[in-house]
């Protein structure tokens, strides 16, 4: 995959779009926040000198980002957003038949409900994306088969009705098919060490944007759309860094983005809206001189240094730092070292650097490096539920494109308090 991305549908940013017998594989554990302890040993009794049960078995699997961290979203369940790379160091091609996340304090039980949907709404629940495919982010870059020596992701959102049944760690059982030496088919099953999820809650920040009619228009958790599908290289590790951002963009009351010619920015419902200090802190990083693009598509000269276009970065402490991107030229006022405040103007919603409509590209992470840091879920202490688009991503991508109206449903309305928007979501906030 190219080092950086061009836009695949409109508005969705992503600041990077990225012998017969081989061994034991690794399970490898993340870098949780709390240490879990692996089960007990069970001392074998076949007398054959082995202390633990193991298994050799084709896959290798590792989380990618530093945790597992849950979030209430806005349909009132606990998610936990996750991706993992799997590797199959044997030579022969294995077959995925079944993957549960399961509860290691509780006899590796399943766990939770996990479902994930491609960008048309196909259920692509447990299948590897492939590395070597082009990104159409539909169906067709999934399978249930991987080659010999290759890599793919795996991605996760298991939710739960409430926080207490949140396990405080989880782990993954495996069980793929594959050939003997001899060419017959054999079954493996593997279950991972555990794995921590996060005690720490999400951080409660103020909107950063005001007024009714915000789109999140490509966010988390089950859909994977473009931001939850980068993944990228940086300096020799592999990033999924994008996971609980949001692509913002207003649309009226019909569901419009803009009126008239869509090629001027002016034009668009939130182009120029203020953009707001979502919490307290410290300005880390700013660029503010990238030019502003025409809509339709993003600019083709792009460097790692502007691919986020004008943004501010700021450090929230405890490890949370708030990323605002895309914004308008000469519109941003803060300087790197002022302290600002909850809520305090920072700069314009423009359509600078990897966008090809004006939006608001809104992440918190664990580090000021967009690119190199993982994606924090958070929640907004109050707002508004409008509604939601009843629709596929590539559907409302389309429909956004053109200033046709996205259809929204608004059977489900009503304030709500810390929680997370969802892909999809149309809020207010006041």
């Amino acid at each position: 995959m190219p080092a950086v991305s061009r836009k695949v549908r409109i508005f969705a940013s992503s600041l990077l779009i990225a012998s017969a017998f081989s061994g034991l594989p690794g399970f490898a554990q993340s870098k949780p926040d709390e240490k879990v302890s692996a089960p007990a040993a069970q001392v074998m009794k076949t007398g054959d000198g082995e202390r633990f049960p193991m298994t050799i078995a084709p896959l290798t699997w590792n989380l990618l980002g530093s945790g597992v961290y849950p979030v209430k979203g806005t349909d009132g369940r606990m998610h936990l957003a996750y991706t993992l790379l799997f590797t199959n160091s044997w030579p022969r091609s294995v077959t995925l038949k079944s993957i549960e996340v399961v509860d290691p304090a509780r006899g590796n039980e399943v766990t939770g409900r996990n479902k994930v949907l491609s960008l048309k709404k196909e259920d692509v629940t447990s299948l590897f994306r492939s590395f070597t495919l082009p990104p159409t982010m539909d169906r067709a870059n999934y399978s249930a088969n991987l080659s010999g020596g290759r890599s793919a992701l795996i991605y996760f959102d298991v939710t739960y009705e409430e926080a207490q049944q949140v396990p405080r760690a989880i782990a993954h059982r495996v069980v793929v098919v594959t050939s003997d030496p001899e060419g017959n088919p054999k079954e493996y099953t593997a279950i991972s060490e555990p794995l921590s999820v996060s005690a720490t809650e999400a951080i409660i920040l103020a909107p950063p944007l005001k007024g009714d009619g915000w789109l999140d228009g490509n966010g988390c958790c089950s859909e994977i759309g473009p931001h939850r599908y980068t993944a990228n290289s940086i300096n020799g590790s592999l990033h999924v860094n994008e996971a609980f951002a949001v692509d913002w963009i207003r649309v009226d009351s019909e569901g419009r983005a803009f009126t008239e010619d869509g090629k001027i920015l002016k034009n668009w419902l939130d182009y120029g809206a203020g953009v707001l200090a979502a919490g307290a802190g410290t300005v880390v990083e700013v660029m503010g001189d990238v030019p502003d693009s025409v809509p339709g598509k993003a600019p083709d000269n792009l460097t790692l240094a502007t691919i986020g276009g004008n943004h501010v970065t700021i450090d929230m402490g405890d490890g949370r730092y708030a990323l605002y991107a895309h914004l308008i030229p000469g519109s941003i006022t803060v300087h790197v070292g002022d302290h600002v405040g909850r809520g305090e103007k920072i700069g314009l919603l423009g359509n600078s650097g990897n966008s090809d409509a004006p939006h608001l590209h809104f992440q918190v992470m664990d580090r000021p490096g967009s690119l190199e840091g993982t994606s924090l879920p958070f929640v907004f202490e109050s707002m508004e539920l409008e509604g939601r688009a009843p629709i596929r991503l590539d559907e409302l991508f389309a429909l956004v494109s053109k200033g046709s109206a996205v259809p929204i449903d608004r059977t489900a309305t009503g304030s709500l308090k810390r929680a997370m928007p969802l892909t999809m979501d149309l809020v207010s906030f006041k």
